[in-house]
Parts: C-alpha cells; sequence; structure tokens
C-alpha cells in the first residue's frame, strides 16, 4: 500500500476523523502535524491555503469533508446506493452546522460572551439537537444510516462531539481505539 501523508495542526479537530479513516482503512501514513508557527510557509504549498491536506499516489486532496468522503467510499463505508449517500451528506451537513455554533462560541475573543454563548448551547442548542441525532441513531440500529458505520459516522464522533466538549475525552479515546484497531474486512467496530 502506497505511503501517504497527511498535513494537519497539531490538534484533533477537522483532521482526526481523517486520521481514523486512514486508520480504519489500514493506510500507512505520516501524520504531519504542522506547529502553528510553520502555518505562513506551509500555506502556499497547500492547493487553496487550507488544510488539511493528504497526499496519496502522488496526488494532492483538500478539504476535510471532501477527503473523509473520498476515504468512506474508497474503505467501503459509503452509501449503498444514492439515497444512503444524501441521508449521509444530510447527516454530515446537520452536524456541520452544530461544529459552526460550537465553534462561534469556543472562537468568541470576549471572555464573558463566549462563556455565555457556550452555557446557551449546553442549555438549549445541544439537547435538542443531539436529541435529533439519537433519535436518528436509535432508528438506525446505532448508526446515522442503514444499521452500518459510513466514514461519517466516524467523524460524527471523533469531530462533532470532541470539538463541543460535550463527551469526557477518553470516551472518544476509547472509540477512537476501537477504529484504529480495526482490520479491513473484520466486523465494524
Amino acid at each position: 500500500m502506497p505511503k501517504a501523508v497527511f498535513h494537519y495542526f497539531p490538534v484533533k479537530a477537522l483532521g482526526e476523523p481523517i486520521r481514523l479513516l486512514l486508520s480504519y482503512g489500514g493506510q500507512e501514513f505520516e501524520d504531519d502535524r504542522v506547529p502553528f508557527d510553520k502555518w505562513p510557509e506551509f500555506k502556499s504549498k497547500t492547493p487553496f491555503g487550507q488544510m488539511p491536506v493528504l497526499e496519496l499516489n502522488g496526488k494532492v486532496y483538500a478539504q476535510s469533508v471532501a477527503i473523509s468522503r473520498y476515504l468512506g467510499r474508497k474503505y467501503g463505508l459509503a452509501g449503498a446506493d444514492i439515497e444512503e449517500d444524501f441521508l449521509i451528506d444530510q447527516y454530515v451537513d446537520f452536524v456541520n452546522d452544530i461544529r459552526t455554533q460550537a465553534a462561534a462560541a469556543h472562537y468568541e475573543p470576549d471572555a464573558a460572551l463566549r462563556a455565555k454563548k457556550h452555557e446557551e448551547n449546553v442549555k438549549n442548542v445541544y439537547p435538542v439537537l443531539l436529541g435529533k441525532l439519537e433519535e436518528i441513531i436509535r432508528r438506525n440500529n446505532g448508526h446515522l444510516v442503514s444499521g452500518k458505520v459510513s466514514g461519517h459516522t466516524i467523524g460524527v464522533h471523533s469531530h462533532f462531539l470532541g470539538a463541543c466538549g460535550l463527551v469526557e475525552e477518553n470516551s472518544i479515546a476509547r472509540y477512537e481505539e476501537k477504529i484504529r484497531a480495526k482490520k479491513p474486512g473484520s466486523e465494524d467496530p
């Protein structure tokens, strides 16, 4: 299997779902965690002046969701048909909307306003939106779509829940360990 290089900052955020998908697929990869102080010089080497970036088979891939979709298809985690692909994309967009709201609170420069936004999210926003996700997952035997793991199921767990601080880090770590230990062709974690 060809070597891959994955470039992202030294944080989980948008990069961790991709790292998990690469591990799930059994892909060896160099995890290039670009230090923040080195980002200005690395930026011009990326397709859009952004990360994450994945180098694989002499090609350069950009945009976190597009990379995740690609890897999901590559490793057999895409929908079985166009309808399942739509549902997966729909839930990914829903989760990204929630993540965007969480990020707005997290990166608010005013500490008092940041605390207020976070409190509002925890009390009034996350319970409603997570309730919707829980109902979807309940209807689908513990998964987002058709009772099976998809590439974005991995992303939803790692990326969204970790970013929002809604679960403790060690609970995400346990799930990540299962994904990293999974071998292609074995049963889903």
